[in-house]
């Protein structure tokens, strides 16, 4: 079998090219897709076949999809600046349907597309965690500018046309456009018969983030150099247990359908719960003397501040629409991939911690 990954260099990717060569060494020819960087530490000396691979492009996507038999597309751009707004949306959802039209067109049987939580909307700190039927639109904490599915998919429509003024609205772009994407994809599959299966993966750690997105909460924490943080809490999964999920939907996971692929019930942690696993883990197994207790600041204290560190060098980025999707919670149950996919998360957050610190100080320290 023939499949490709798009976004293969990247975090999760890469994280799941490991996994289908580790299962299956000699089997399947995989095709990594890349825009920017080719290579992972993850996936060097794998037996790999490599593609340069825009998918904001339709024509390019259309050519050099044409001969798989499966397609996971991983690809998009994880930003919280408002400069990169319209690439975000151009990749994330222009790019996401380019990917879609291809594989109706080149008869690609099956595809499975990798979005994210935050879709799902927010929910209740105290509640029980929420599962794929949450009303993204009904969380009236979650910052985003949609009132509904049809606002979403006509802001589709409006950036097809070149229009882009219903980003000025946008509090949280990389929010927009990820559920912007999560609409289409199951609009395509309605209406044109797209055979995607969709996986929503919580905050992923471990291995594999040559762009230093979760390393930089991690490792600044393990250090001692971070000591507050936003009040919100999210649903954490080691990236290689995100691997083994993505790689289940392809096998068990039912077309038109969404898969949480997360932790267990007591990996949704505040934040504060979060960075003091991981001075735990920094004192023991590093060693290092670094105290247990982190302080949540109010998002009303940290917008103002997002608006002074713009302006000035700092370890730790914070801009506005970091601070409104920190300040927010995501509670989500994997019920439904354990019920139907056969998912089990075997890593614990302590070793993808770990994990995420040794690839660090082995491939990527300083970066920060």
């Amino acid at each position: 079998m023939k499949i490709g990954i798009t976004g293969s260099a990247g975090f999760l990717g890469a994280n799941l090219v490991r996994y289908i060569r580790d299962r299956f060494p000699h089997d399947h020819e995989l095709v990594c897709f890349y825009s920017r960087r080719k290579n992972n530490p993850l996936t060097e000396g794998l037996d790999l076949t490599f593609r340069h691979l825009d998918v904001t492009s339709r024509e390019e996507v259309l050519e050099k999809t044409a001969d798989l038999d499966l397609l996971f597309h991983v690809a998009g751009v994880v930003d919280y600046s408002r400069t990169n707004a319209r690439y975000s949306w151009d990749v994330n959802v222009l790019g996401t349907g380019n990917v879609f039209d291809a594989v109706l067109e080149n008869g690609i049987g099956r595809l499975v597309y990798v979005s994210s939580i935050n879709v799902l909307g927010t929910t209740e700190r105290r509640a029980e965690p929420a599962d794929e039927t949450n009303n993204s639109y009904a969380s009236p904490a979650n910052p985003i500018c949609f009132r509904n599915r049809l606002e979403a998919l006509e802001a589709v429509d409006s950036s097809q046309r070149g229009d882009y003024g219903f980003l000025s609205r946008s509090r949280v772009p990389y929010f927009d456009s990820k559920l912007a994407g999560y609409e289409l994809a199951l609009e395509r599959h309605r209406s044109r018969g797209v055979p995607v299966t969709i996986v929503l993966p919580g905050t992923a750690v471990g291995g594999g983030d040559i762009g230093i997105s979760i390393t930089r909460l991690v490792y600044l924490s393990s250090q001692g150099k971070l000591r507050i943080t936003l009040p919100g809490a999210t649903s954490f999964v080691a990236a290689g247990d995100v691997a083994a999920g993505i790689w289940l939907a392809s096998e068990r996971g039912q077309a038109g359908r969404a898969y949480i692929i997360s932790g267990r019930a007591a990996d949704n942690l505040l934040y504060t719960e979060f960075m003091g696993l991981v001075a735990r883990v920094a004192r023991t197994r590093y060693g290092r003397n670094v105290p247990e207790r982190f302080l949540a600041f109010p998002k009303m204290l940290c917008l103002p501040l997002a608006g002074v560190l713009r302006w000035l060098p700092a370890e730790l980025e914070l801009t506005p629409a970091l601070v409104h999707s920190g300040a927010v919670t995501h509670r989500f149950s994997i019920t439904r991939a354990r019920e139907e996919l056969g998912y089990d998360p075997k890593i614990s957050l302590d070793q993808a911690i770990a994990a995420c610190i040794d690839f660090y100080t082995t491939h990527t320290k300083g970066k920060l």
